[in-house]
């Protein structure tokens, strides 16, 4: 298990009433758009980041900057689930 998704992991588990925070992006290779959710209070992602992804659909790896992900309040459960891999 990589390292960033282990941390997260542990730490969403614990209680179940936290806000969450929800984003989509597009793979660039097949065009599925899928959303990444945590809780708001433990991952606040500066927009300056790159962000590397797996895509639930082709498995293609890759990475964008925090600024390209866009903010979903309503709807997350019609898109696919997916993993952010690493931060930097």
């Amino acid at each position: 298990m990589k390292p960033v998704l282990t941390v997260l992991r542990s730490r969403i588990r614990v209680g179940g009433s936290e806000t969450l925070s929800a984003q989509t992006c597009q793979c660039p290779r097949c065009k599925q758009t899928f959303c990444l959710m945590w809780p708001e209070y433990i991952l606040q992602i500066p927009l300056h980041r790159v962000v590397t992804l797996d895509c639930p659909g082709c498995a293609n790896s890759f990475s964008l900057i925090a600024t390209d992900l866009i903010p979903v309040c309503d709807d997350r459960e019609q898109y696919v689930p997916a993993t952010v891999n690493q931060l930097s």
